[in-house]
């Protein structure tokens, strides 16, 4: 049990800027796995216009395995087309017959095709790569994992690469998903200064002191452009929940696991009702049914997920255009001198997608830039990474 509260008890940083010190974070037991989702063909599908879909699968297996282990505390990354999440080996079985229901969701709901798969993390140590861990402090009711170390960027190679998937892949098997607490709710976040762009960054080289001083200096760079603001994409100015006319058949498909007919029907009609009653209770600041028309709002805000860490920079910012091509420019500069390699996406807009526990407090909301933020700021990293 001393192992299973492992992430509960680690000390907190409260300043994002220093989730990339190397040395405040501490190894994973070898006892936990690390256990990914990704959707297959993701690229494609967020192509054809399906990002929102895609998204919503990636936040469908935190939530999952969050429920499936009601007790504890465990980190999780958030990728934009799936997440990674690290668990105790002792409760692997229960985190597989949720993840194994979540695959058989994107299925039969999405016609999508869900990978989930786990990797031990003694494996990786004993391979020469560490996962390591520190607990990020984002508001007062919510912490997150961060992750440094190569072992999860060599996990995900793993579980992708032809000879090694097999062994890594979640086999069939008795199925127990609980996907209560996803909403998807909220129109699209409007930029406020006039791009949304969806960051990531990684830090080249062998040598964890120069990549600390790497990850370093991109964060200094962004404190200098930004002026001292946070760049949160989300703000009291482009919050809306979603019209009485809104679709709400994804939240729909996700909890009936189907793809249409009667129970989505009726799931979709419920979730529009909640979210009329959200709007007037936003409207008028009052509360009923637990939801605080006044205080939940700023709340949203204090815990949107737009920041995050796991030996890559992910970031999904809100700036002007100069600011923008700013940006791009010093990390092309940056890339040229071989110190890191990075994927830049621009949009006009971010969406959220949420893990809603409980109205007061304990909610999180996972930001990604529209029309595919951080899968396809990917694509653009992997394109670079490729040419080395």
């Amino acid at each position: 049990m001393a192992q299973e509260v492992f992430f509960s008890e680690l000390p907190e940083c409260s300043r994002f800027e220093e989730v990339v010190h190397a040395g405040a974070y501490t190894d994973a037991p070898g006892s936990w796995y690390v256990v990914m989702s990704d959707v297959r063909g993701s690229t494609v599908a967020i192509e054809a216009g399906r990002y929102r879909e895609v998204n919503a699968l990636g936040v469908a297996t935190i939530i999952a395995v969050c429920n499936a282990l009601p007790d504890l505390e465990v980190p999780f990354v958030f990728g934009g087309d799936g997440a990674t999440v690290l668990v105790p080996g002792s409760r692997l079985e229960a985190v597989s017959q949720a993840l194994r229901g979540v695959r058989a969701i994107a299925v039969d709901a999405f016609d999508m095709e869900l990978r989930i798969a786990a990797v031990s993390v003694a494996e990786l140590a004993e391979a020469g790569y560490p996962v390591r861990v520190r607990r990020f402090r984002l508001s007062e009711h919510i912490a997150l994992g961060m992750f440094a170390g190569e072992g999860i960027a060599v996990a995900e190679r793993w579980v992708k690469h032809p000879e090694t998937a097999e062994r890594y892949a979640i086999t069939p098997g008795e199925v127990r998903s609980d996907l209560e607490g996803f909403e998807c709710r909220w129109q699209p976040m409007k930029s406020q200064r006039g791009e949304v762009v969806s960051l990531l960054v990684v830090a080249l080289g062998d040598d964890v002191a120069k990549k600390e001083r790497t990850y370093t200096q991109v964060m200094a760079e962004l404190q200098v452009l930004l002026d001292g603001r946070d760049a949160c994409p989300v703000s009291r100015h482009n919050l809306r929940l979603s019209g009485p006319l809104s679709d709400f058949s994804i939240e729909a498909r996700l909890k009936t696991g189907d793809r249409e007919g009667k129970t989505v029907t009726r799931a979709r009609d419920d979730i529009r009702k909640r979210t009329l009653i959200g709007r007037v209770l936003a409207a008028t600041r009052q509360e009923a049914g637990g939801f605080d028309g006044r205080g939940y709002m700023q709340e949203f805000i204090r815990n949107s997920d737009f920041r995050k860490f796991d030996e890559t920079l992910r970031m999904v910012l809100d700036l002007t255009p100069v600011e923008s091509q700013t940006l791009e420019d010093w990390l092309a500069a940056r890339h040229s001198e071989g110190l890191l390699a990075y994927g830049l996406h621009r949009s006009d807009s971010a969406i959220a997608t949420c893990m809603v526990k409980a109205y007061k407090g304990d909610h999180v909301h996972f930001i990604d830039g529209a029309g595919g933020g951080y899968a396809m700021a990917a694509k653009s990293l992997k394109a670079q990474l490729a040419q080395r």
